[in-house]
């Protein structure tokens, strides 16, 4: 496992989700979450992962679902290896796409809630199409000292 400071992983967790948001290169209102690092129940005092998750909204639907395809194409170019795209596990069967960073120990998971879908309505409260990003690490140790 690699030994890594809270403080770098969050750093290149901002990093690849500017990234990301400069891949899909749509404006709209923005969750403004940043990364936190949580602990791992196994050893608390010392193993952690990042987690970045934010949403983008507001922008048309079309364009959304370009963005997505913008994801598929331009990833690779920017050291991640693309695992999944297509329909998703979810009830409205969302637009998703998953991938892992090869440059940091990171995935992505971005899924386009398309709310024009037939049972979007049914399978979430919020009737706004919307970008979701789940960005999150592998596990980490910290160095010797420092406590996640």
């Amino acid at each position: 496992m690699e030994i890594q400071s809270v403080g770098v992983s969050t750093a290149q967790a901002k990093e690849l989700s500017s990234q990301v948001l400069d891949i899909i290169g749509l404006k709209g209102e923005l969750t403004d979450v940043p990364p936190g690092a949580s602990r791992s129940e196994q050893e608390p005092e010392r193993l952690y992962r990042i987690t970045h998750p934010w949403s983008l909204s507001g922008a048309p639907e079309a364009d959304m679902e370009r963005a997505m395809q913008r994801l598929r194409e331009q990833l690779p170019r920017h050291r991640w290896k693309v695992l999944e795209y297509g329909p998703g596990k979810s009830k409205a069967g969302y637009l998703e796409l998953t991938a892992n960073s090869e440059k940091y120990k990171f995935s992505v998971n971005v899924m386009f809630k398309d709310a024009r879908k037939p049972g979007a309505v049914e399978a979430s409260l919020n009737k706004t199409s919307a970008l979701r990003v789940s960005l999150v690490s592998a596990y980490f140790r910290t160095p010797e000292g420092e406590h996640p």
